[in-house]
């Protein structure tokens, strides 16, 4: 919750903060001037342990510095770039001796350490951003890797952005050539190389949890499974997403996972699911990763060569990878085995949507002969903070174990207060936050964290009646409202028609009077006849099936559609394009 806060502030779920606050969490220190294993082998983790891309998945995959026509040798099947691509002479002796100069010790032996395996344990704040961008810049002009041969693996779009502006500033390279994103956006552009081994086409889409639960719905109804309270299809949606997570396919699911899941129907149902899905050439985020595992497990072929093109791989924020990106992982770095992995065992939250803190506990046993290099220095919080910090998390088990220490001030005291109830709570933050502002301290310096995002609403109440401006930062993302799923929903049938999800959402939006009599119909052959509900629209329009005022609005809305496509097909001004009514 912050007044007035700027846009580029992030839309984390649940911060309250006053207006103009910056990005936060930035580190201050000074800027820079030969094996394939088997299915088998890789599934039993856990036991004994290009095409352009769709209007609905260009933003989520690859983030808005997306572009379609950067030259990326890998993509085009070639392996040698033009000769303007990059040149490790253009980056002087001297410029490579600087970076390194401004990194401690602990940074610079995690970026010079570039062979084998090495576990980098980065506390927060001690610039772990900065090795990763100087480590990369550092094997490209040192001649040790050639830009392409080095994948480097993010969990944000934010974080991937930032990093390769970082290297092109470095470099001096079209960074949209290097393999450097998320887990989801680099499988995502694997796997529109290799989709036909897996039975879709390059242009398959990336469907949203809400398009997951509705597809799942109707699997569970058309195989006589009631949607009742226990077992709704958005509880099913996460068991199958964690299966997923998991590394397992419907066959390789364990029978004690899927039995207690709709009575034991739950295997069948996933298998339906993913029936479903290649149907409509589409997969959902969870896919992406399983897809490539199988693709790598089994066509040899396609494994090995991504085992031998990436030379070098680099992996933030490892604490928080799931199981099937462990296994993606694994996979690629069996080829060099030059593995490095940054990440904070203090720091693992995400275990409630699959991460394995294991990973990274259990690093030292699944490489060979690792280094673990400690980033222990923090750049960005006082001493007091650090204390009281290093006390609490050394309470934990099952860490590794590191102390961070700053260079800074001490910082004042933190003080702990408790309260009755919420209520008591928000009126002496409200007073807290009006003292200070009495001080001239302005409302952009102060933030409140909250667990949950129930918490503001009582929070964002009392200073709206102190007449303190807040805005309260969370809730629905752009691309979650309903109107912007709809909005990707006529780009997605306008450029795949035979998205039938795309097609049930918004074939009566705005309403065209086609009723779920006639959604039934087509939805009834779409199932009988295995094929998309625009197929089966244009069959029952072409037999006169229905009455005449739906056999008129449904045929008006196709040859809308129909007209869109043209228009998108021959890419039209947009002067030229047919107003959306």
């Amino acid at each position: 919750m912050m007044p007035d806060t700027p846009s580029h502030i992030p839309k984390n779920s649940g911060t309250i903060a006053p207006p103009s606050v910056g990005d936060g969490h930035q580190d201050t220190q000074p800027p820079f001037d030969d094996s394939i294993p088997s299915a088998h082998s890789l599934f039993d983790y856990g036991h004994s342990v290009s095409a352009p891309l769709t209007p609905m998945d260009i933003d989520a995959v690859y983030g808005h510095d997306y572009d379609p026509l950067a030259y990326d040798p890998l993509l085009h099947g070639e392996h040698t770039p033009p000769h303007n691509f990059f040149s490790p002479a253009s980056v002087p002796t001297t410029g490579v001796q600087t970076w390194l100069d401004k990194l401690n010790t602990g940074q610079r032996t995690a970026v010079e350490t570039t062979q084998g395996a090495v576990l980098v344990l980065a506390g927060a704040g001690t610039g772990k951003t900065r090795v990763l961008t100087t480590r990369l810049a550092h094997l490209v002009a040192t001649e040790q890797a050639r830009p392409w041969e080095v994948l480097c693996v993010t969990f944000t779009n934010k974080a991937a952005k930032e990093m390769k502006d970082r290297i092109q500033d470095m470099l001096d390279i079209p960074v949209q050539g290097l393999w450097l994103g998320t887990f989801h956006g680099i499988s995502a552009r694997i796997l529109r190389r290799h989709s036909a081994l897996i039975g879709l086409d390059s242009d398959f889409v990336i469907i949203d949890t809400d398009d997951q639960t509705r597809l799942l719905k109707q699997v569970m109804t058309d195989m006589g499974i009631v949607d009742d309270k226990r077992w709704t299809p958005k509880s099913v949606s996460a068991h199958i997403q964690r299966w997923k997570d998991k590394g397992w396919t419907p066959e390789t699911v364990p029978m004690d996972e899927t039995g207690g899941v709709l009575n034991g129907r739950g295997k069948d149902v996933y298998a339906e699911y993913q029936k479903r899905l290649l149907t409509l050439n589409a997969c959902d985020f969870g896919d992406l990763l399983l897809h490539c595992i199988t693709v790598f497990t089994k066509h040899p072929d396609v494994g090995k060569k991504y085992q031998n093109d990436f030379k070098y791989i680099m992996v933030d924020e490892y604490q928080d990878t799931n199981v099937a990106q462990y296994l993606w992982l694994k996979f690629l770095a069996m080829g060099h085995k030059n593995i490095c992995c940054v990440g904070d065992d203090d720091q693992s939250i995400y275990g409630w949507r699959g991460a394995e803190i294991a990973n990274i506990l259990r690093f030292e046993k699944e490489f060979e002969n690792p280094s673990i290099v400690r980033l222990e220095e923090n750049y960005r919080s006082t001493k007091e903070i650090l204390h009281t910090a290093n006390g609490l998390i050394a309470q934990n088990k099952g860490r590794m174990g590191k102390t961070l220490f700053t260079n800074s001030d001490d910082g004042q005291n933190i003080q702990f207060h408790g309260f009755w109830n919420d209520e008591d709570e928000a009126r002496n933050i409200v007073s807290f936050v009006s003292h200070h502002q009495r001080q001239n301290i302005p409302l952009s310096e102060m933030a409140i964290l909250v667990r949950t995002s129930a918490q503001t609403r009582i929070l964002e109440e009392h200073f709206m009646h102190h007449a303190i401006p807040c805005k309260v930062i969370g809730g629905n993302r752009f691309y979650e409202r309903e109107e912007s799923r709809d909005a990707l929903a006529y780009l997605r049938l306008i450029n795949q028609p035979h998205d039938s999800l795309a097609f049930e959402r918004i074939i009566n939006k705005p309403t065209r009077k086609i009723g779920k009599a006639t959604l039934q119909i087509l939805q009834k052959i779409s199932t009988e006849h295995d094929i998309s509900l625009w197929q089966s629209a244009r069959q029952v329009l072409d037999r006169h099936d229905l009455k005449t005022s739906a056999h008129n609005a449904l045929a008006k809305a196709i040859a809308l559609f129909e007209h869109w496509q043209m228009v998108y097909a021959k890419d039209s001004p947009p002067d030229e394009r047919p107003p959306l009514d």
